[in-house]
């Protein structure tokens, strides 16, 4: 909101529907656990809420509707967190379902503790000083972390009880007890009541592993390839992997000049032997471009060109391979098919583009369908550069003009985990910049939590959005207020009617691919916004709790479209089950 000077102003504001979570926590002698922090954690919303208990223990705390995890920190000196009920692991711990209006209680009673000590040495059983000793729940919640000393002796002194995995790292080498090489292998450790648990774990023996690669489609040899992390063969066309640890290993192979596929293989290691291996590349299709000032026709370096499909195009974060002083450089490796060209040009003084076949634009539409085949090189369009321009405004809500900060503007949809790679955030008047922008009409996308999101012009489908015109070297003005969007709301099941666990679930636009609303599901149960009208279909990336995932695009097996859905104004029930078979 903006203050004048002289100026009365006026804000009006109306609260949300709220409810309790309420309880008491005790000590192990069932005494009152006094002044101690309380925290409430809502997974599918990312909502955090604090308390502290008083001189009796009790604490209250007023939360959005929603299910909530909620724990505290028992042991002074220690930072460990207990869930109640009596849990060391946030996947054991009660979901508390709070509705409006209502109270919930969460009562505790804090866990016994233990100690935990143990000793790693090498496989002769000599000391290893200043490794790195890790220990976790069950769900990967890291609790300690320290290092051996020069006997090679750790001591955690105080732990809750409960069933622990531990982990050692030497230099590269990661391993868990007892002699795993896994975290799903490592065995658990228990701490039980006022008693020291020891364990003893030693240095997995090492062995080698020789690599060469052949192409998969002609059998001829790979001269120039890469193993793990900078194990490169520099055109002999093999790798030596020296110290590995025994036992099942995983090796990943890739090309720096995008020639093929990167790809994995397993490899049981022998310790104190070298094991000859030869694994196939699968071959890829490769986009070579050049980028130049339009006016001068002189080359540009930095800038990073992204080959993007037609459809569902996202940005990814950070810079990918980018153009050297010749203005040269080649995208790959590729699957055989049709891309769009985006130039990323935040190195530099220029505006971002999609390449056309002459020049550049701020519409995907408007760009050069360039196809490319396996086991060639084809040549793209010139990338032809203008300078840059800026959109800024604001953005409100359209329910009661109020400022939005922390509104997130980008120029295409992006997939959790991944990010935008060039975007601008409102701040706490509601005002964006939005710069590096070529001379072009742009779309932009809003997207903030509690709104659907929505591009330039209200409307939920990218190329039916009211572009904003940029001139180079000047500042165009587009205001936006947001409209929340409908509620889509529902359950992801499997075939045999259990929950499909926990993960990211995504609407998308069924003409482009644009995500046009997301939420993480931490039950089975989902509710998004997103815009009516518009049609739409999901996709999801989801984990169980047997560690088995499941993602991809929801096809139900009735159904006359396949999987899409029309959103209207007004909210809607999606139930959708997955087949997992």
């Amino acid at each position: 909101m903006s203050v004048v000077n002289g100026q009365a102003t006026t804000v009006n504001e109306q609260f949300l529907p709220t409810g309790t979570i309420t309880g008491q926590l005790r000590d192990r002698g069932g005494d009152p656990l006094a002044y101690t922090f309380v925290r409430a954690y809502d997974p599918q919303d990312f909502a955090w809420f604090y308390a502290s208990t008083d001189d009796e223990g009790r604490y209250r705390m007023t939360v959005l509707p929603g299910r909530y995890v909620v724990s505290f920190e028992p042991i002074e000196g220690i930072w460990q967190s207990q869930y109640i009920p009596q849990q060391v692991s946030e996947g054991a711990a009660t979901r508390f379902e709070v509705r409006a209006d209502e109270e919930v209680v969460a009562d505790d009673t804090v866990l016994p503790t233990g100690s935990l000590s143990g000793r790693f040495t090498t496989e002769a059983g000599q000391p290893l000083s200043r490794a790195e000793v890790d220990i976790s729940t069950p769900d990967w919640g890291s609790v300690a972390y320290l290092t051996t000393n020069s006997n090679g002796e750790f001591t955690v002194p105080t732990l809750l009880v409960g069933s622990y995995k531990v982990s050692f790292w030497h230099r590269e080498r990661q391993q868990y007890y007892a002699g795993k090489t896994t975290f799903e292998e490592a065995d658990l450790v228990t701490v039980r009541a006022d008693d020291e648990t020891r364990i003893t774990d030693s240095l997995l023996p090492t062995g080698s592993v020789r690599v060469f690669a052949v192409d998969a489609d002609t059998g001829a040899a790979v001269p120039d390839f890469c193993v793990l992390e900078g194990e490169c063969s520099n055109g002999t066309g093999s790798v030596l992997v020296p110290d590995l640890t025994r036992g099942p290993q995983t090796l990943s192979l890739y090309t720096d000049t995008g020639t093929h596929f990167s790809t994995e293989t397993e490899v049981d290691v022998q310790p104190e032997t070298t094991i000859d291996i030869t694994v196939e590349l699968r071959p890829a299709a490769r986009i070579a471009v050049t980028v130049v000032d339009r006016q001068t026709g002189a080359p540009v370096s930095r800038v990073c060109v992204e080959a993007l499909e037609p459809t569902a195009a996202q940005l990814p974060d950070g810079y990918g391979y980018c153009t050297d002083k010749a203005g040269r450089m080649i995208i790959g490796p590729l699957e055989a098919g049709t891309y769009h060209l985006f130039a990323d040009t935040r190195q530099t003084s220029y505006g971002m583009q999609w390449v056309g076949p002459d020049g550049g634009a701020g519409d995907q539409r408007s760009a050069a369908a360039v196809v490319a085949t396996v086991g060639t090189t084809v040549e793209g369009p010139q990338v032809k550069l203008d300078p840059a321009g800026t959109i800024a405004g604001r953005v409100t809500d359209a329910a009661n003009g109020a400022a939005l900060p922390d509104v997130h503007v980008e120029l295409l949809s992006f997939h959790p985990g991944s990010g935008p790679k060039s975007d601008a955030v409102t701040d706490g008047q509601g005002r964006y910049e939005f710069t590096g922008l070529g001379p072009y009409q742009w779309p932009l996308l809003f997207s903030k939590g509690g709104f659907a999101p929505q591009w330039s012009g209200n409307v939920g489908d990218r190329y039916k959005a009211t572009t904003i015109p940029v001139t180079a070297g000047d500042t165009a003005t587009y205001d936006i207020a947001l409209v929340a969007g409908t509620e889509v709301r529902g359950s992801v099941t499997t075939q045999d009617g259990s929950s499909a666990g926990q993960g990211y679930l995504l609407a998308h636009n069924a003409t482009n691919g644009d995500i046009v609303g997301l939420t993480w599901m931490p039950d089975g149960q989902y509710r998004m916004q997103v815009l009516g009208v518009q049609k739409i279909y999901f996709t999801y990336h989801l984990h169980d709790g047997d560690d088995r995932s499941y993602q991809g695009r929801y096809l139900p097996k009735r159904g006359p479209h396949r999987g899409i859905y029309t959103i209207p104004a007004a909210g809607r029930t999606i139930n959708m089950v997955i087949q997992t078979g």
